[in-house]
């Protein structure tokens, strides 16, 4: 009898350490997949990417918050994404290998998420988390938003269904919390998840109290010390215009990156199938857990999609980040339940959006130069050589940036100046939508902005513009048309004059 028990014991701990070992190989996994996309991608980073770090190196030098160490701003979409690269920065002391360190992070706790999700909905325990990952990783688009907040807001979203699945209402708030902080608009987000979830939505209201204890307190230091509750690119955003909106964006996208955006609207159609599938399934007792999950984030990626499409934004391509990652995640489980079902003829099929998504990343070029999508007027390696140009010839001017600030304040040693680093040039664009706006807005905006300090532009000596001609100098580099990347242009310093 001594010795059954003994063997009983036995078997319980070999199974732990079998469970255990499992959970860190996913995780391994995982985290190796986020240093394959970064190493992939660090030469190529986005003008918005360096945005951020931007703010995150001089949080983490100086304890200052804006683009330039000069001037406060509030232009930081994210903040939580700011403060997780400072403190990766001040732990490195490098900003961009703190990018890479946290897309790690972010890749790993995916993982980890989705390994917990599998053990509560009885899936496949490596099938979920590793195929989930592969799918986010290897979507070009998604892989385009690298140095942004979308990797931390999709491990977010993950821990988000993961705790709603259990029920833990504490744990719910504390990460819907953590998304708001993330992105303002994934507010949107928690709210469908907890609400198509039924597991959570008995406990709507005490993870609402959770999250706002989590998302409040920095939203009234904005208001207060950076004079608006929300960052000022609510909107300088709703003020440009690209001639495209959030609605047609992806169509518009197609016309320039073909195989990129033919990828992802793969990925979304199989999502699709996933919701269609989750609905009819939710009633089986049997499919109850992974079709609550499936739902879980497809209704995620479906209402930011659906809110955005109504603000009518222009298309940047990181705002498709949450319905794209919402949609793979929800075919990853439904992959997973049928595979549990019906085998590995079902995940060799599933492997495939991975293989084209691959096959776009791998055929443009490996490390990148540019992103597989990117917008941008010059390549990350453009910017950096008219920056060091301009600190040798014209160190500490003030210059204005010819539309992108990010990269050229990064590795200029002078004032880069425009609507996202300069207060006083943000100013134009928040008169410019409170004067549009309806009544209820108007009033909205100017609650918001009550505590904003009149600012005038810094007086700048030069200013970068566009030359289409091809004739060489000191002050003239080469750049792109984000459309067109072959095109010859150029890009001159002149001097700066009021208009």
């Amino acid at each position: 009898m001594v010795q059954a028990s003994a063997e009983r014991q036995a078997g319980t701990t070999t199974r732990t350490w079998s469970k255990h070992a499992r959970l860190t190989a996913v995780v391994l996994m995982s985290a190796l997949a986020g240093g394959l996309l970064f190493l992939i991608a660090r030469r190529g980073l986005g003008d918005d990417a360096y945005i951020t770090v931007d703010y995150a190196r001089n949080l983490a030098f100086f304890g200052h918050w804006g683009v330039i160490p000069t001037q406060t701003a509030n232009t930081a979409t994210s903040p939580l994404q700011v403060w997780s690269l400072a403190l990766l920065t001040a732990v490195s002391g490098a900003p961009v290998t703190a990018v890479g360190l946290l897309l790690v992070i972010t890749t790993a706790a995916s993982g980890f998420w989705l390994h917990r999700i599998a053990e509560l909905t009885g899936l496949p325990r490596r099938v979920l988390p590793l195929l989930g990952v592969a799918l986010l990783v290897s979507n070009p688009l998604l892989a385009s938003t690298v140095g942004m907040e979308t990797y931390l807001g999709i491990a977010l979203l993950i821990g988000l269904v993961r705790h709603a699945l259990a029920g833990n209402w504490v744990a719910t708030g504390v990460v819907a919390g953590a998304m708001v902080l993330t992105r303002p608009d994934f507010a949107i987000i928690d709210l469908a998840v907890v609400l198509t979830i039924p597991a959570s939505r008995r406990r709507v209201l005490r993870s609402a109290l959770v999250a706002s204890a989590i998302a409040l307190p920095w939203h009234v230091v904005s208001w207060f010390a950076l004079g608006s509750a929300l960052p000022d690119t609510l909107l300088t955003r709703m003020g440009e215009s690209w001639g495209a909106t959030y609605a047609t964006g992806l169509a518009w996208y197609f016309q320039h990156w073909k195989a990129a955006i033919g990828v992802t609207v793969l990925l979304l159609l199989c999502g699709l199938a996933a919701a269609c599938w989750a609905w009819s399934a939710r009633t089986n007792p049997r499919s109850t857990g992974p079709a609550q999950a499936t739902l879980g984030f497809a209704a995620g990626g479906a209402a930011h999609a659906m809110a955005f499409a109504l603000l009518a934004p222009p298309p940047a391509h990181w705002y498709y980040g949450p319905v794209i990652a919402g949609f793979g995640l929800a075919s990853a489980v439904a992959v997973s339940a049928l595979v549990r079902r019906r085998g590995s003829l079902v995940l060799a099929a599933a492997t495939l959006p991975v293989l084209f998504a691959l096959s776009v990343d791998i055929g443009h070029g490996l490390p990148w130069s540019t992103a597989p999508i990117n917008g941008n007027w010059a390549t990350a390696t453009q910017y950096q050589r008219m920056a060091e140009s301009i600190s040798a010839e014209k160190p500490g001017a003030t210059v204005v940036s010819p539309a992108e600030v990010g990269t050229l304040a990064y590795f200029c040693e002078c004032q880069i100046v425009d609507d996202l680093s300069d207060p006083g040039r943000t100013a134009k664009y928040i008169s410019e939508q409170l004067d549009r706006a309806g009544p209820l807005t108007r009033t909205l905006l100017s609650l918001n902005y009550l505590h904003r300090a009149p600012a005038e532009p810094i007086p700048a000596e030069y200013h970068m513009e566009w030359e289409n001609q091809r004739a060489d100098g000191p002050d003239q580099w080469p750049a792109r048309l984000p459309t067109d990347p072959d095109a010859q242009v150029r890009i001159r310093l002149v001097p700066f004059h009021v208009q």
